[in-house]
């Protein structure tokens, strides 16, 4: 079976999926299996039947790709362990802040490890175990650019008329004020809410989630209601959910609200771009007819984000990426048991 049958299927597979329910992690791992079977398909048969002068570029092409993966490798890592530094100094200590640090760190390592090996000491179990290594990366990679693509899959589709808009909690400042990443949240609620206003002429009521952390002066729900209102949203259109403590309880918790007044609703979330994903993947999980919207994430914040985003989905489906763990590592042992 051909690059193209593979890719054929997996893009089958994934519009059948974006169709049905675009709240899954899977799309994005389809739609990138697809393209990279168009593309070793259109590879293969450009390669052979190309004229020597482009046979030779692409010998030359494949030379320079070999030669700058480690300079590549090397770039990335070092600029993990420098963002997580100016991160750290801009917010202060935290552990899960240094996470692109280990990852870059441990890059670095690999790369420095492949030179010496090849220069010194030339261990043969050595340059199994980084082989292994490398395939494990590749394998992590993949699905982080999988991730990618579902946070924009996830959000695509035809907008409707809604009744709710359920307001995701992101933390306060020492001073009681929403960070910047909530503030986006609440910019982008409010914004919505006066388009479905302006467009449908019906009331909407505003959801603010989320309850008081161990470092917060107040619930985030009571400074996000204010904060709402000195935005110029009409005070009684919002309602607080101020018991929260993470993405699925801001879920139940505010579902739990409407239905009290309104069994059968219709209502979307928001949340940073980031984070849309996995809010989905919770409300689908949770049969809550529910759809993300995303609001902008500061920049100099949004690297960081999206990382931690992808280790919870990869905590999320645990067993899923422990399975294709060991089978790459089986695999990859089995191969080297047969070519030795």
């Amino acid at each position: 079976m051909t690059p193209f049958y593979w890719g054929s299927l997996a893009m089958v597979s994934g519009l059948t999926l974006q169709l049905t329910d675009r709240r899954h992690w899977l799309t994005g791992h389809l739609f990138l299996i697809a393209i990279i079977g168009f593309l070793l398909s259109a590879y293969y048969r450009f390669s052979s039947q190309a004229s020597p002068t482009w046979q030779f570029m692409l010998v030359g092409a494949k030379i320079a790709a070999y030669t700058l993966l480690p300079i590549v490798i090397l770039v990335v890592g070092i600029s993990f362990v420098r963002y997580s530094y100016r991160l750290i100094r801009k917010e202060g200590w935290a552990f899960h802040y240094s996470l692109l640090a280990i990852v870059g760190g441990l890059l670095v390592v690999m790369l420095t490890l492949s030179g010496i090996n090849l220069l010194l000491w030339n261990s043969r179990r050595l340059w199994q175990l980084l082989g292994l290594a490398l395939l494990l990366t590749a394998y992590f990679t993949f699905s982080f650019i999988a991730y990618l693509l579902a946070c924009v899959t996830t959000r695509l589709g035809r907008r409707r008329q809604i009744d709710h808009i359920i307001v995701l909690g992101a933390g306060l400042m020492p001073n009681g004020q929403p960070t910047r990443t909530l503030a986006y949240r609440l910019q982008a609620a409010a914004k919505y809410y006066y388009h479905q206003r302006a467009r449908y002429h019906q009331p909407v009521t505003i959801i603010v989630s989320g309850g008081q952390g161990a470092d917060e002066v107040m619930a985030e729900s009571t400074a996000m209601r204010q904060y709402l209102i000195d935005h110029g949203v009409p005070r009684d259109t919002i309602q607080e959910e101020n018991q929260s403590t993470s993405t699925i309880e801001n879920l139940q918790f505010s579902h739990t609200l409407i239905v009290r007044q309104q069994p059968f609703y219709r209502a979307v979330i928001v949340t940073s771009g980031y984070h849309v994903l996995r809010a989905n993947i919770f409300a689908r999980q949770l049969h809550l007819d529910l759809i993300g919207i995303g609001a902008r994430t500061p920049l100099y914040y949004l690297p960081f984000a999206m990382f931690r985003e992808y280790l919870a989905l990869i905590v999320m489906y645990r067993w899923a990426n422990l399975a294709v763990v060991i089978s790459l590592a089986v695999c990859y042992v089995a191969a080297l048991v047969r070519l030795i």
